[in-house]
């Protein structure tokens, strides 16, 4: 009876140590494009090395993580149809896709090159600090919300259209 006791007391004294389960809900998170619009309108007195400086100043803008950027590029005479070229062989030279460049003619009118820049950013939410001893709900916020900042190309947290 005795060794009956002493296991009894032997369990409930182990079963007080566990921690009890909690349901950790994670983080929360917004996936949204922002687009940034560039028009440059050279005239025929342009000075072309000066173009050319505020084409690389709007690339190198977006060089950091420019793997993941979708651009639009718009012309409307030949001259700024060979500028546009251009900026495409910069970027794919800087390692962009050609699936992520995209060419459009405009319809006639002044010259113009017009560059249309999109980029997917996440946005966390804050998480709770946690207290030592204490389960919040906000058990393993810090570690989703790493994860979600941390992902390569947010575009890809978003469904496809339809599904």
């Amino acid at each position: 009876m005795r060794t009956l006791i002493i296991l009894g007391l032997i369990m409930l004294n182990i079963s007080g140590c566990a921690d009890s389960a909690k349901v950790q809900l994670g983080s929360e998170a917004v996936v949204y494009q922002e687009i940034h619009d560039f028009v440059i309108e050279p005239k025929k007195t342009s000075d072309p090395v000066e173009i050319n400086g505020q084409l690389d100043r709007i690339i190198n803008s977006f060089e950091p993580g420019i793997e993941q950027t979708l651009w639009t590029l718009s012309y409307r005479t030949q001259l700024d149809k060979s500028w546009v070229n251009e900026i495409k062989l910069k970027l794919l030279n800087l390692g962009l896709v050609p699936s992520r460049i995209k060419v459009t003619k405009l319809d006639s009118g002044k010259s113009v090159i017009k560059m249309s820049i999109g980029k997917y950013r996440v946005k966390t939410q804050t998480c709770k600090p946690s207290i030592l001893g204490r389960m919040d709900s906000d058990t393993g916020c810090f570690v989703d919300s790493m994860r979600l900042r941390h992902v390569r190309d947010p575009q890809t947290l978003i469904l496809p259209e339809g599904q």
